[in-house]
């Protein structure tokens, strides 16, 4: 590449993004082709899940204990994700750093919307918890979703 060519690709902030243009491309040395993608297909489905809190949470324990931060968030109603302990990388990261990852030992049903739980992980600096929690649970979206997770006793 030409020393344009390198400034050029360099030359955005971390925070910011350059779009390349055929008219810059040709000025700095890049070679541009224009291409057309056609966008799938999208088809709306009035597919609801049924209203399942067991499943839901134990769904969303699942994906903490993968630490899969992009899955656990989306199993929480929509106001609540990408926040505090929601945010997808907040949950990659605390719970990839397990020497034992999260196991989920128990579950009940504790009214209606709400399943008691209970797991226990260690830490990467030996820290073990033993700890239990009550989880919220709402319909909406076509799905059950987490609301609140309230720890009764924890680490």
């Amino acid at each position: 590449m030409s020393d344009k060519a390198v400034i050029y690709v360099t030359s955005a902030p971390p925070e910011g993004v350059e779009w390349l243009t055929a008219q810059t491309a040709a000025s700095v040395g890049i070679g541009y082709e224009s291409i057309t993608v056609k966008a799938p297909r999208v088809v709306e489905t009035d597919k609801h899940l049924p209203y399942d809190p067991m499943l839901a949470t134990t769904a969303f324990y699942t994906a903490l204990s993968a630490a899969d931060g992009e899955t656990a968030a989306a199993m929480v109603v929509p106001e609540k994700r990408g926040k505090g302990p929601f945010n997808e990388e907040s949950i990659h990261a605390f719970y990839s750093a397990m020497s034992v990852p999260l196991k989920l030992t128990g579950t009940s049903l504790s009214g209606r919307d709400t399943v008691r739980v209970s797991y226990e992980y260690r830490t990467t600096q030996g820290r073990q918890c033993r700890g239990r929690a009550e989880v919220q649970t709402i319909y909406a979206y076509g799905r059950t979703l987490i609301s609140r997770i309230k720890a009764l006793d924890g680490c």
